[in-house]
């Protein structure tokens, strides 16, 4: 069989098959902002690049639909979803961060009202703790932890996970054994699809961050 990922089926030997999947392009209201947990919506482009995404998944066959409880990853999963006639399963683990406090605001208002803060971030973003927010380490517990659980619940089957670019940076790193500090060297692109076959436990990425 071929172990090109574009054709249905999956290599000899491959127990599992997972697609990790980014949202479409998010609307433009919310450019500059930090936004994890906020709900924001796609923009029209958005909508359009999840589409194209869904039309090359659904000959591929996959078993379940799994999506970030936002509504922007929702609507990337629901296009999915609605093109493999499956439904979507909201896991909670695969949530952006949560800037807390900083949830909503722009970039250049947390600098102005927090300076040292925001230079912290910048310098080190990896090792800040958001004000009623979450850290980078309790992120990647949670994300880590929600896929080992995903990962643990089935064999043979070929699953897609819709969730945002820090989700998939945070899995990624995991897999190619990265430190935290080189998790940004991993780019994420809107509605990009990342393919991961499993044999057994061994994880084979078959391709990363690839556009339809």
């Amino acid at each position: 069989m071929s172990s090109d990922w574009r054709q249905a089926g999956t290599p000899p030997g491959v127990t599992q098959r997972i697609f990790l999947v980014r949202h479409g392009e998010t609307d433009a209201s919310a450019k500059g902002h930090c936004y994890g947990k906020l709900d924001v919506p796609l923009s029209e482009r958005g909508l359009l690049q999840m589409a194209d995404t869904a039309d090359l998944l659904a000959p591929l066959q996959p078993t379940a639909v799994i999506s970030s409880p936002r509504i922007r990853a929702l609507d990337s999963a629901s296009a999915i979803a609605r093109a493999c006639a499956l439904t979507v399963s909201v896991n909670e683990a695969f949530a952006e961060l949560d800037f807390g406090d900083f949830e909503g605001l722009k970039y250049e208002e947390v600098e102005s009202q927090h300076p040292d803060f925001y230079a912290q971030w910048m310098a080190r973003p990896t090792q800040v703790t958001f004000p009623n927010g979450e850290s980078y380490t309790a992120m990647a517990k949670r994300v880590s932890q929600g896929y080992e659980a995903l990962l643990a619940s089935g064999t043979d089957t070929v699953r897609v996970v819709v969730a945002h670019g820090g989700v998939i940076r945070i899995i990624l790193a995991k897999l190619l054994c990265l430190q935290p500090e080189h998790v940004f060297r991993l780019d994420q692109c809107y509605s990009a699809i990342t393919c991961v076959d499993y044999y057994d436990d061994t994880p084979v990425i078959r391709v990363m961050n690839w556009l339809p």
